[in-house]
């Protein structure tokens, strides 16, 4: 079951462990298209390196550094504040939110689920831990995406700078070209029979 808008706390609370397994990789992965910037800051502070601020680069970071408990720790506040009280539309939402700012917000959040916050990081590590962690948030990131309506290509070609409408007109260039050098060789061949 996919959770978009919910009371992460509520359900942590209520879910059974598998269940909170499943609710933290969706929490991690909408928090790494809903705060980027955020879990770059975090990256930042740990010394972890990461490609870009793409969903997809952030969770092969966070991914590959499943020993790091304390940025486990703050990227599983990130995503608790996701869905902190089950009722954010997120309009007007700024993903270039700094982890100082978003924490900023939310520390009265984060300091009254002390408790929810050290299980979620203890259960996060472990599930880190497991093969087949890396191929389920990949999966995750890769379906919010798309319920975005935003896919990693145009994330990819948005966080590298490049404009999708310039790539159709070199794409056209190119096609007009070859169909004009096909038509100078087709009538330089008929002249010559």
């Amino acid at each position: 079951m996919k959770l978009i808008k919910h009371n992460a706390i509520e359900n942590f609370n209520s879910f059974s462990l598998k269940e909170k397994e499943d609710l933290l990789i969706q929490e991690m992965s909408k928090s790494f298209i809903v705060y980027p910037q955020a879990v770059a800051d975090v990256l930042d502070q740990c010394k972890i390196e990461y490609k870009s601020i793409k969903p997809s680069d952030l969770s092969r970071a966070v991914e590959s550094n499943a020993d790091d408990l304390k940025m486990i720790n703050r990227i599983v506040r990130i995503s608790f504040l996701v869905n902190k009280s089950g009722d954010n539309t997120f309009k007007d939402h700024n993903r270039n939110t700094s982890y100082r700012n978003l924490m900023r917000s939310g520390s009265k959040f984060v300091k009254s689920h002390g408790n929810e916050m050290k299980e979620a990081t203890l259960i996060t590590r472990e599930l880190m831990r497991d093969k087949i962690f890396s191929k389920m948030l990949g999966t995750e990131v890769s379906h919010y995406l798309n319920l975005d309506g935003e896919d990693d290509a145009k994330n990819n070609d948005v966080a590298e700078g490049t404009n999708p409408s310039k790539k159709i007109l070199w794409m056209g260039l190119g096609a007009t070209i070859l169909v004009g050098l096909g038509v100078w060789w087709y009538l330089k061949n008929k002249k010559s029979n």
